[in-house]
């Protein structure tokens, strides 16, 4: 018999007349999902780099991805441990996407980068992310 409690698995079990009780953290994960404003769909193909922050100035590349299945939300962090928490950027690269959708868009920045940060093990979080060529905005 189990039950799940703000990401914790908790687990118990009879042995020889005993109740034993086991606890197990769920990991945080962050995720992400772009929209494409201008041409009002979700934005697949988007290429983008995550980075660590740490100390405040010194950055440290975790991976370069894209975007491929952007009809649920795409994976970015899995924290397992405190340790993984903390300040991170992704850096979306706009401006491959938007001339492979319209060569003629007129795209100001060639990528956007966004700061975000996970602090608790116990709670999922989500980037929900919309993009046009001129800028973004995001919740958290």
């Amino acid at each position: 018999m189990y039950q799940i409690e703000n990401n914790i698995i908790l687990k118990k079990f009879l042995f020889l007349d005993r109740i034993y009780l086991f606890v197990f953290f769920m990991p945080a994960k962050m995720t992400l999902s772009v929209y494409d404003d201008v041409h009002n769909q979700k934005a697949e193909g988007i290429a983008y780099d995550l980075w660590r922050i740490n100390n405040s100035s010194n950055r440290v590349n975790i991976k370069h991805d894209i975007i491929t299945n952007n009809n649920n939300s795409h994976v970015l962090i899995q924290a397992n441990t405190v340790e993984d928490l903390g300040s991170f950027e992704i850096v979306l690269y706009v401006k491959d996407y938007f001339e492979h959708c319209n060569p003629n868009l007129d795209v100001r920045d060639s990528r956007f980068t966004l700061p975000f940060g996970m602090n608790d093990l116990d709670r999922d979080y989500h980037l929900n992310v919309h993009i046009t060529p001129t800028g973004y905005t995001c919740t958290l």
